[in-house]
């Protein structure tokens, strides 16, 4: 199944369903860092677009299952990497295991936000794994840990930026669906 083998209503569901797991995901960050965060028009990409992007060092990743299968994403830059742990903690100066624990959980939090509000608009229970967490190259690892020889193969992902409203803080939130248990009447083709 390809991207273009998706018809326009079948991309719009999943662009929909990603959207509302970033609002919700927004709304969670918001409460965490004290600050309003706005959701950016999610924008739908083929899985080529994993390998061109560079800026998010920092990645947090969790795979969920149920009425919807997939992975959540959420990247961090270096400043937004920093501005999480000081947020949280009062210092980005952390041991690494604290660190690490801090950014998994805040990972864990923002992924449990979209995989249930994701549930809610398909009326069935989805279920979060445990958080990956990733410090360094996390875009090259998420896209290699998506590649076809690590996984079924997934023809599109779905990203939001989510930002503060003065413009100092980002994330991206991604959304890669299992597309045959998000739209299930997908076709399947070779």
């Amino acid at each position: 199944m390809t991207l273009a083998s998706l018809s326009e209503a079948e991309v719009d569901r999943l662009r929909e369903l990603a959207h509302v797991g970033a609002s919700w995901a927004a709304t969670a960050l918001s409460q965490l860092i004290d600050e309003t965060v706005l959701t950016h028009v999610p924008i739908v990409h083929g899985p080529d677009r994993f390998r061109v992007r560079s800026a998010w060092t920092t990645g947090i990743f969790c795979d969920f299952d149920g009425a919807l299968a997939g992975t959540v994403g959420v990247f961090l830059d270096e400043s937004g990497h920093d501005r999480v742990l000081e947020k949280l903690c009062g210092s980005a100066e952390l041991s690494i295991e604290y660190a690490a624990s801090v950014l998994s959980e805040f990972g864990n939090i923002l992924s449990s936000q979209t995989v249930t509000a994701m549930a809610g608009v398909v009326g069935g229970v989805v279920l979060p794994g445990l958080p990956e967490l990733v410090r360094n190259q996390a875009e090259s690892v998420f896209a290699a840990r998506l590649a076809p020889r690590n996984s079924a193969p997934r023809p599109l992902y779905i990203e939001s930026e989510l930002s503060a409203r003065d413009g100092d803080f980002r994330a991206l939130h991604v959304v890669v669906p299992d597309v045959p248990k998000a739209v299930p009447n997908a076709r399947a083709s070779g």
